[in-house]
């Protein structure tokens, strides 16, 4: 029988080399613990004060504060214990194995709670490198819970991808109303249609009623909405059409509402509606509309003069610094040379405002790219199979060709931008 705190028949404090395997021993063996921490279903964990409070101001307090309980026992019946255990990993073994990201939201959420800082840092380095589409939006709503500025301007930007989907996505009503408020008001989200935000508003109103109420009524809707989300709409945005098509039947907004917005739609003074209406005054961001058909052979659309070139092995950045000296809408580009795969247009900070894909050169938007005034943009190619670019050395050739036109009926543009050789 090993006698208790001996190592191999030592003691461990003479076996043991450094701090952190000592941390480790007493985490593991439980030795000189002064604390059980109890949890739901009667688990319990034990663990020691002083390490608890050197880690947490909050423990610090709970646990040897002024004010602190005496006895052994440490009551957390809101803490999953599976998720309470990865905060203990960190605190005595510094690492923590995280196997998804909702396991490292939700112990983001508990290191935040309880002020454990450099935790809370490990859970948002896995997340943001491990970050996908279908964990987005919950990870916004952490971002939103916690006012994490960072880890919120990264869901931003891969929502941009496909505002659309998102926002039409079943997801979208287990958000909190002050998540879906900072989507509404987010210039990034390139919807195709200010329509398409508004549709996901109402089935979040009408989740928010619970299945009770099969066929809630506008009002209903209405009601649960508020009046600051429904000024998160940017109604000026749709056409007289998508504002009939989409708004009228859905009985969420007044008659006399519907009818000043509408002249508000064609170009009626602003003044003349009425302050309670819930109109957003903003007419433009988020892939605006286009008021007029403008031929693009009026347009310049400047190409910087530099080469294509890998960004990594699966990325090539075609072109950085696009602009034009208007206003247009981009909804097709050819690519010569190209193998197909996936096209996407970034703004300047790195978020992507369309995205087409392709098995061969052709690329059309699934949305159109909005490209503004002076503003600058890059085309970034992920390749379906890999491609050999020269940059004019022997043997090989690659350019950046001018820009053409076609011309600009829908607002269709051609594109040539490159002409890879292949090994």
């Amino acid at each position: 029988m090993v006698e208790k705190g001996t190592l191999g028949g030592q003691p461990w404090q003479m076996v043991l080399r450094g701090n952190m395997e000592c941390l480790e021993y007493l985490y593991t063996s439980g030795e000189y613990s002064d604390l059980d921490i109890i949890f739901p279903e009667g688990v319990c964990i034990k663990a020691h004060r002083l390490i608890l409070s050197m880690k947490s101001p909050v423990f610090g307090a709970m646990l040897m504060g002024p004010m602190a309980a005496t006895g052994k026992q440490l009551n957390l019946p809101e803490d999953p214990h599976e998720v309470f255990r990865k905060l203990l990993d960190h605190t005595y073994l510094d690492r923590m194995d995280l196997e998804s990201v909702e396991e490292a939201l939700e112990v983001y959420t508990l290191a935040h709670k309880y002020l454990m800082e450099p935790a809370r840092k490990t859970c948002l380095q896995y997340i943001l490198s491990n970050l996908r589409e279908e964990t987005t939006l919950a990870a916004l709503e952490t971002s939103v819970a916690h006012g994490d500025k960072e880890l919120k301007d990264r869901c931003i930007k891969m929502l941009s991808r496909d505002p659309d989907a998102v926002m039409s996505s079943e997801t979208v009503s287990q958000l909190s109303k002050e998540a879906l408020r900072g989507l509404l008001k987010d210039d990034g989200l390139p919807f195709s249609s200010e329509a398409v935000p508004f549709k996901g508003l109402i089935a979040w109103g009408r989740a928010q009623l619970g299945p009770e109420e099969e066929e809630p009524s506008g009002s209903a809707v209405r009601q649960k909405i508020g009046d600051d989300l429904l000024k998160g709409v940017r109604f000026l945005n749709m056409s007289c059409d998508e504002f009939v098509d989409n708004v009228i039947g859905t009985d969420v907004l007044t008659h006399m509402e519907c009818f000043h917005i509408q002249r508000a739609i064609d170009g009626a003074d602003l003044s003349t509606v009425p302050e309670n209406t819930p109109l957003n005054p903003i007419r433009e961001g988020r892939a605006p509309k286009l008021r007029e058909r403008r031929e693009l052979s009026l347009c310049t659309l400047r190409l910087p003069g530099s080469w294509a070139h890998y960004t990594s092995s699966s990325e090539i950045l075609l072109v950085e610094g696009l602009s034009s000296d208007a206003t247009i809408q981009l909804h097709h580009m050819q690519v010569y040379g190209c193998c197909g795969g996936a096209l996407n247009i970034m703004d300047g900070e790195g978020r992507t405002i369309s995205s087409a894909t392709s098995e061969d050169d052709d690329f059309t938007f699934t949305r159109p790219a909005v490209l503004w005034k002076d503003k600058k943009y890059r085309v970034v190619s992920y390749p379906r199979k890999n491609i050999s670019l020269y940059r004019g050395h022997s043997g090989g050739r690659a350019r950046v060709r001018n820009a053409t036109l076609s011309c600009s009926r829908g607002h269709i543009c051609e594109f040539y931008i490159w002409e890879p050789t292949s090994n």
